[in-house]
């Protein structure tokens, strides 16, 4: 006769999968990532408030979502979650909300974003540069 455990106590061994881990445990991000989460931030917010100012840029946007997701560049959740984001463009206060959300989903999404192309290099430069002064001063 052999001894087998109670599935009680399988189930206390085994490590939970990481979807049921806490959304705590997800939140944790390096020092030096919280920076450049920042920086991303800020230029995002500029993005937007472009779009916003000049909705013709949608456009371009919504294509290149569309190109990378039929290039196989993007996951299907990701391609859902950014045309969400942009459906929510004429409502501009949910639009930002959604796109300047402080989550792990949406710092990763922010990481690879779509909304390339959208700001000039002037403007680029300008931004980071008012992050810099901002940061020297702190």
């Amino acid at each position: 006769m052999t001894f087998t455990p109670s599935r009680q106590k399988i189930r206390a061994n085994r490590k939970a999968p990481a979807s049921r881990l806490s959304r705590s445990q997800y939140a944790k991000v390096a020092v030096k990532d919280k920076g450049i989460d920042h920086q991303i931030l800020s230029l995002h917010q500029a993005m937007a408030k472009k779009c916003l100012e000049q909705p013709c840029l949608f456009n371009h946007v919504i294509e290149r979502i569309e190109r990378r997701y039929q290039a196989k560049q993007m996951r299907y959740g990701a391609y859902l979650t950014w045309l969400a984001i942009l459906d929510l463009r004429d409502s501009p206060e949910l639009f930002l909300d959604a796109l300047l959300e402080k989550s792990v989903k949406m710092r990763n999404l922010r990481r690879a974003t779509v909304f390339t192309q959208i700001l000039s290099e002037e403007e680029r430069v300008d931004i980071m540069s008012k992050l810099n002064s901002q940061a020297e001063q702190d």
